[in-house]
């Protein structure tokens, strides 16, 4: 995730969502419930957003993170014309999707004035204007949509975890010529030490600029693999499997859904644009951001497949010569991951800990002084757990994007948007657009139901099996 997404400067909270009063300013500027032409079409700017070039940079810097570097395991696990293929039609979806959410949070705010929703305040706001049987609720759908992006910023957090300590062991046998004299599950325990105690800091200025400067580094391992996978002698076409079966086919979902992953971020990017219109459109700064991206993903996959084969790893960065450059680029990468950690554990704890503090008696002024570290550890332990039952990035990246991962950017979107314009459709009489969204939303809602069941189901098999 890039910076943008988390708390807003000097701990002011977002501007809280007056929707009791979007049914009275709809009616009051229209004669129907919802006219979509005329919500749509209101251009807002803002005096202190961000410019679209500005916002086409963090997007895509958020996007492009060391899930990228996985992107090859997906051809093995596809097949290299399957992987292929379905690196187009994942980031196709993911657009889509986003798309979805932007559309849907933009017809809301705008319908109320110039708001900024978050995606747990627009799948609220989504729920609280549509049907009346679906505004009781409203809360329930923000706190599923909140908990979708707690466990998936978990997971990220765990990929993070086996990812330095696979790194850490490479740096080590570079060193010590010598495999480290402990296991994997140890080692994940020592690091796990001192990533809780930078956990613990709760000032993130300095943090996050460590980490912007990690998108040099990531820039680094992608020139870095590019010249690897241009210079090695290639596999033949024909000698690599061109399709699998469905379980392979699941979990090379899994892991390019948790590469695609950004619907956390668009919102919050959304909200920071002077002109929030630059956001969707053909040329705006989704689809060009996510066109960029699904080339680079195609070409990392492809050609690492069929430079490195059968013997692929879960990072490509893994399967570089260690020398001291590949070696150097593989502990900035430690580094930039170790960072990493602690801006994403910082967004969950801003997340949970208002609704928590508010439980508890003011007077108790200990608990309240503990609460954050308290919270932090118990999240943090969470990952570990899971980090030790998992300790394969080829394991634990498809895990996590068939199941949070999918959730929030196919399931959901498709869901809320059929809440939040169904309705409007219906009442303006706009029988063609309502059966067209209906039919398409229960395509991709359906469609997401079985690629995580069969995905849960194989990621669940390989663990158990250690088919690796």
């Amino acid at each position: 995730m890039p910076f943008i997404v988390g708390p807003t400067e000097n701990g002011h909270e977002r501007k809280q969502q007056v929707f009791d009063e979007l049914e009275k300013k709809s009616n009051g500027n229209r004669n129907d419930h919802g006219d979509t032409k005329s919500v749509m079409s209101t251009l807002i700017s803002r005096k202190n957003g961000i410019s679209a070039t500005s916002g086409l940079i963090n997007f895509i810097c958020g996007m492009i993170g060391p899930g990228c570097f996985s992107l090859a395991v997906s051809f093995k696990q596809a097949g290299l014309w399957g992987g292929f293929a379905l690196v187009f039609i994942v980031g196709f979806l993911s657009l889509y999707s986003m798309h979805k959410i932007v559309s849907c949070s933009q017809f809301l705010a705008k319908s109320n004035g110039d708001q900024s929703l978050d995606y747990g305040e627009m799948a609220e706001a989504a729920m609280l204007n549509s049907y009346k049987w679906a505004r009781r609720h409203a809360k329930l759908s923000k706190i599923v949509v909140n908990a979708c992006l707690l466990a998936f910023q978990l997971g990220v957090i765990t990929v993070f975890m086996v990812f330095a300590v696979e790194h850490v062991i490479e740096i080590w046998e570079f060193i010590a010529d010598s495999p480290p004299p402990f296991s994997k599950s140890v080692m994940i325990l020592m690091y796990f030490v001192p990533q809780m105690l930078l956990n613990f800091i709760g000032h993130m200025k300095l943090i996050t600029i460590l980490c912007l400067c990690g998108n040099v580094i990531i820039l680094a391992a992608i020139i870095l693999i590019t010249k690897e996978l241009m210079v090695h002698k290639w596999y033949p076409t024909w000698e690599l499997n061109s399709v699998t079966g469905i379980e392979g086919i699941s979990l090379a979902a899994g892991a390019l859904i948790y590469s695609f992953e950004g619907q956390a971020m668009v919102l919050p990017l959304e909200n920071s644009l002077k002109h929030p219109n630059d956001m969707t459109g053909a040329t705006g700064v989704l689809s060009t951001a996510m066109n960029l991206v699904t080339v680079l993903y195609a070409f990392l996959g492809f050609f690492g497949y069929v430079t490195f084969g059968p013997a692929v790893q879960g990072s490509l960065t893994l399967n570089l010569p260690n020398s001291v450059l590949t070696v150097s680029i593989k502990g900035l990468l430690v580094l930039k991951i170790f960072f990493g950690s602690a801006i994403q554990l910082f967004v969950i704890v801003q997340m949970l800990l208002p609704s928590l503090r508010s439980k508890i008696s003011e007077e108790r002024k200990i608990i309240h002084r503990f609460l954050p570290y308290a919270l932090r550890l118990g999240l943090m332990l969470i990952s570990l757990c899971l980090a030790l039952v998992v300790p394969n990035l080829m394991q634990i990246i498809p895990l996590v994007g068939i199941t949070s991962g999918l959730l929030i950017s196919l399931i959901l979107p498709s869901f809320l948007d059929s809440m939040v314009f169904l309705p409007v459709y219906k009442k303006q009489g706009e029988m063609f657009k309502y059966y067209q969204k209906m039919m398409i939303n229960a395509f991709l809602f359906i469609l997401g139901w079985l690629f995580l069941g069969s995905g849960l189901y194989s990621s669940i098999d390989d663990i158990i099996n250690n088919d690796v």
